[in-house]
């Protein structure tokens, strides 16, 4: 009850921007979490070996980088909501090559506008948030937006992975279903969003010519925007490199049928939710910096206990993915990226910090598919630890954080 009026208050400060966005987020992610566990095997089951669906994704993310810099430039001098108009309409694109597929080939467009959505829809989302809220309750602030969203979207793994199993497994014929429902619940969403949100205020027209003078305007705002871009390119790097196998690794090797890819989701989504809140008044009472040093066991446990699990011992990738729940639940990296510069600069810097992601995301996932396929498919989840750990969280030590803790002087 407590929580449910401190929602309640927060919600009343909040703008329509913020409660229309929240809608979205909210209906959204129920309909990629019915999904998300089951795309790779899909694009597997079509006929794609583990090496070309990894190219698939890094095609995706080469495109992506293509248009981060305009799109994040854009942003910050053109139409936010009809950015997030074209991204949510790209998406709809995106599901209905998905739900229509006749074999992996038919996902290389698919990744193109998945990976577009990302940047026109995703980011700018983030933009119209981060605008609305303090400093002091920002982390609160996207915690809570965190908590709604997956306590809405709890079961939905589970309903997905029951579906999947109702028509006939983990298999072409299993999992399309899943893509006629996010169809229709993106197109309504979108038309919602489409009607409600209301446009900001931006600087007004642009020239090309000043696209290289207004980035480095931007670097002089800050001493340490490199470092920190960066760290998040190495994140990506090692996220992109696993991110595609966690459930057919899982299938393959350690006897996980839909149902278990099913409960993991959930697992995921319900630590994910109880964490949320304690995760963002930790961010603002402690720094970010702290938060994110908080979950980093818990990163690397996921990643061990996927690999080191036995054959049919599903209570330890559910405990893997409870793991998991706990570092997606922190909004740290997020809320501490959006303050590295000041609120005018936020679509330019996401736009860039998109780019080094999206770049050196194309070569890890490369690698990654080669690993999986010819090397040792354990590999992909052990090499991103070292990366982390080795060199990530050195560079962020050297790295002030954006917010003081309480109770310390500025």
């Amino acid at each position: 009850m407590a929580f449910l009026g401190k929602l309640r208050d927060f919600m009343r400060e909040q703008s329509r921007n913020y409660k229309v966005l929240l809608t979205r987020s909210t209906i959204a992610s129920f309909l990629t979490q019915l999904v998300q566990n089951f795309n790779s095997l899909y694009i597997v089951e079509l006929g794609a070996t583990p090496f070309q669906l990894s190219a698939v994704r890094a095609i995706g993310s080469a495109v992506s980088a293509l248009v981060s810099i305009p799109a994040g430039w854009l942003s910050d001098v053109y139409s936010l909501k009809k950015i997030m108009i074209l991204g949510m309409t790209l998406q709809v694109l995106s599901v209905a090559l998905y739900a229509f597929a006749q074999d992996w080939m038919w996902i290389v467009a698919a990744m193109i506008f998945a990976t577009l959505t990302m940047t026109l829809v995703f980011r700018m989302q983030n933009i119209f948030i981060a605008n609305s809220l303090s400093d002091r309750n920002r982390a609160t602030g996207y915690a809570m937006r965190t908590t709604v969203m997956q306590f809405f979207s709890i079961f939905a793994p589970t309903i997905g992975g029951i579906i999947v199993h109702l028509f006939g497994g983990i298999s072409v014929q299993g999992i399309r279903p899943l893509f006629y429902i996010q169809l229709v619940g993106f197109s309504v969403i979108s038309l919602y969003v489409a009607i409600n949100l209301e446009d900001v205020e931006t600087r007004g027209t642009f020239q090309a010519s000043e696209l290289i003078g207004h980035y480095r305007e931007m670097f002089q705002t800050g001493e340490n925007l490199g470092r920190f871009a960066f760290i998040q390119a190495l994140g990506a790097a090692t996220w992109g490199m696993s991110m595609p196998f966690p459930f057919i690794y899982a299938a393959e090797f350690k006897g996980a049928d839909s149902l278990i890819i099913g409960y993991m989701g959930t697992s995921y989504v319900l630590i994910s939710m109880l964490m949320a809140i304690p995760m963002g008044n930790l961010a603002d009472s402690r720094g970010r910096k702290f938060t994110i040093y908080v979950t980093r066991p818990f990163f690397y446990a996921s990643h061990i206990l996927l690999v080191l699990a036995p054959p049919g011992a599903s209570w330890v990738l559910l405990l893997a993915w409870c793991c998991r729940g706990v570092v997606m639940s922190s909004s740290a990296w997020m809320t501490m990226s959006m303050e590295m510069v000041p609120r005018e600069f936020r679509g330019r810097w996401t736009g860039f910090i998109s780019l080094l992601q999206n770049l050196i995301r194309v070569p890890a996932m490369l690698l990654g598919g080669y690993l999986y396929e010819s090397v040792n498919p354990a590999l992909v989840f052990i090499f991103p630890i070292f990366v982390d750990a080795l060199i990530r969280m050195p560079i962020l030590r050297t790295i002030p954080d954006t917010v003081k803790p309480l109770g310390k002087t500025q």
